[in-house]
């Protein structure tokens, strides 16, 4: 505005000063500066309101920028703390793992403690059913006696003393005859010898009578010639024999002793 005065004015002192131009030129002349200037005017105009508008664009897009700094810095905290739960969780897991780890060292040394007592166990049981012979005395009778010597007690002190330090045990009485006389009777008498000789060890040792076997056999088994006195007296006998358990043979006889 301020130039299109300063035009006029100028236009008018040329005016004043030629005296010669006449209004029509001066017409013809100043329409189209005053054109051109409108049109400037009008771009200014245009121009301020693209800068005022950018501006107020560019304000927004500044929002824009901090609400995004803000989400990408609320963002980074989420991450951060995410990677700290993570961190936090894979602790934990490592943790389990561990504990886990052990309780299965712990479940394989429970079930290999548990395999070796049953096999251990399995063992002992097939042990206590298999009898071995430990001692075996034969203890002589005189010619149509079952009355027990001096000697032959004593033989049965020897067994009964190994009996009574044993916690299982079994004691095996067989009697004989020698070939002499009927043997109806021979039988009677081999199981009058054996019954006199189980009665002493429970008598005097207390060994009970369920661990004493008995058996009367007559002159089924003899040892030696019945044709002779000395053969006969040999065969006037009654076998006793010690049996134990496997395991109560291992726990009793002394280590390095030959079986």
């Amino acid at each position: 505005m301020k130039f299109n005065g300063m035009l006029a004015m100028a236009l008018g002192l040329c005016f004043v000063g030629t005296g010669c131009a006449t209004k029509k030129y001066v017409a013809k002349t100043i329409a189209p500066v005053e054109s051109r200037v409108g049109a400037t005017e009008a771009k200014d105009t245009d121009q301020d309101k693209t800068i005022a508008s950018q501006g107020t664009q560019i304000g927004d897009l500044d929002r824009e920028l901090s609400q995004t700094k803000e989400r990408v810095t609320s963002a980074d905290q989420k991450a951060t703390q995410a990677g700290e739960a993570a961190r936090a969780a894979d602790q934990k897991a490592g943790n389990a793992q561990t504990a886990a780890d052990s309780a299965h060292q712990a479940a394989d040394g429970a079930r290999t403690f548990a395999e070796t007592g049953l096999n251990k166990l399995d063992q002992n049981m097939q042990a206590m059913n298999k009898f071995s012979m430990t001692t075996s005395e034969s203890v002589l009778f005189g010619l149509n006696q079952d009355t027990l010597t001096d000697e032959g007690k004593a033989q049965l002190d020897t067994i009964a003393k190994q009996a009574t330090s044993l916690d299982r045990y079994v004691i095996e009485v067989q009697g004989f005859t020698d070939k002499t006389g009927d043997a109806t009777y021979n039988d009677s008498l081999s199981e009058r010898r054996a019954r006199n000789v189980a009665r002493y060890l429970a008598a005097k040792y207390q060994i009970p009578v369920r661990s004493i076997s008995v058996l009367g056999l007559g002159y089924a088994q003899p040892v030696a010639d019945d044709s002779t006195r000395d053969g006969r007296k040999q065969n006037r006998r009654v076998e006793v024999r010690l049996w134990v358990p496997g395991t109560e043979t291992a726990k009793s006889t002394p280590a390095g002793a030959g079986e």
